[in-house]
């Protein structure tokens, strides 16, 4: 009888390596686009593949939903004779999915949250001083945060992208209307089609009532933030830039191994770049407002659900 997953039940058994396979019955072409470092098995491939019949493995498939998911998990145990789990809410559940942790905290008292989205690996974060909060980089699926954000009792008061993302749609824009506050983006060469206000070296985002210093470092396609002179909100390929000179947070896992102890995403190593989406130039022209899409849409390109 197939056993149910939930996202984070999911997400649990990546961050603890867990010997596990994953069946991926979506579109093959979007295979690349998933960042699990565990094994994938196609069942275009064949039921006879010899990795079916381990014992050591625990079998998960994803489907697109739950209810695909759970037929096609029932046909594939009586095929096998093996029993599967299956992800609940396929993988669009799975696609939503954001955990957030606390990183740190300012010499204010104020905090840190990393955002982690690990169907992606992507990663976002809130800067909170006297529970004003600065959101860097936030995903397309702004729930999260809203829920966060009512828990705690903080309030939203700039949206930040750091550069015109390409491998995953942004949030930032439609948060910042959400919630009726400053949506800001470095000035690029490219043409915008939305309202933001623009990050210089001279005109930055300020929370709280301390001044945190908040010093933004430009890159041809990056504005890396400073913030309170020790965290450095950065992107995988200008990490190395930083070592030594505080705690670097970058803007996408590449591996479930960089979770450290405390459950966040660390830096430590050299980074290598972070690979494009296949759909990198549609991401970006949806980032820059040159085009809308539905959620079905966003789905398709990330994922091909």
């Amino acid at each position: 009888m197939a056993q149910s997953l939930t996202p984070r039940q999911l997400y649990r058994r990546c961050r603890e390596e867990r010997q596990f396979a994953m069946i991926d019955v979506r579109n093959k072409s979007y295979l690349k686009e998933l960042s699990f470092p565990v094994e994938m098995l196609r069942i275009e491939e064949g039921l006879n593949n010899e990795r079916f019949k381990s014992e050591e493995l625990d079998f998960i498939l994803l489907g697109e939903d739950e209810e695909s998911s759970l037929d096609k998990v029932t046909t594939l145990e009586q095929q096998l004779g093996i029993e599967m789990y299956y992800v609940k809410g396929g993988m669009k559940e799975w696609a939503m999915y954001i955990e957030s942790v606390q990183v740190g905290e300012l010499t204010d008292g104020g905090e840190i949250y990393q955002f982690i989205r690990p169907s992606t690996g992507h990663l976002s974060y809130m800067i909170i001083s006297e529970a004003e909060i600065l959101l860097l980089n936030p995903d397309v699926w702004i729930q999260p945060y809203l829920d966060f954000v009512e828990d705690k009792a903080f309030t939203f008061r700039h949206i930040v992208d750091t550069c015109l993302h390409d491998t995953h749609v942004s949030g930032g824009p439609t948060l910042a209307e959400e919630v009726e506050e400053t949506y800001w983006l470095p000035e690029v060469e490219e043409r915008i089609f939305l309202s933001y206000e623009p990050i210089t070296k001279s005109h930055v985002p300020k929370i709280g009532n301390t001044n945190i210093p908040i010093k933004v470092s430009h890159s041809d396609r990056f504005a890396t933030f400073i913030v309170d002179q020790h965290y450095i909100f950065t992107s995988n390929e200008e990490a190395n830039l930083y070592e030594g000179k505080g705690t670097i947070l970058i803007d996408r896992m590449l591996s479930y191994k960089q979770l450290n102890e405390k459950g966040w995403v660390s830096a430590e190593g050299k980074q290598t770049e972070t690979p494009n989406s296949v759909h990198s130039e549609r991401i970006q022209a949806v980032n820059k407002g040159e085009i809308n899409v539905t959620s079905e849409e966003i789905l398709m390109l990330e994922y091909g659900c």
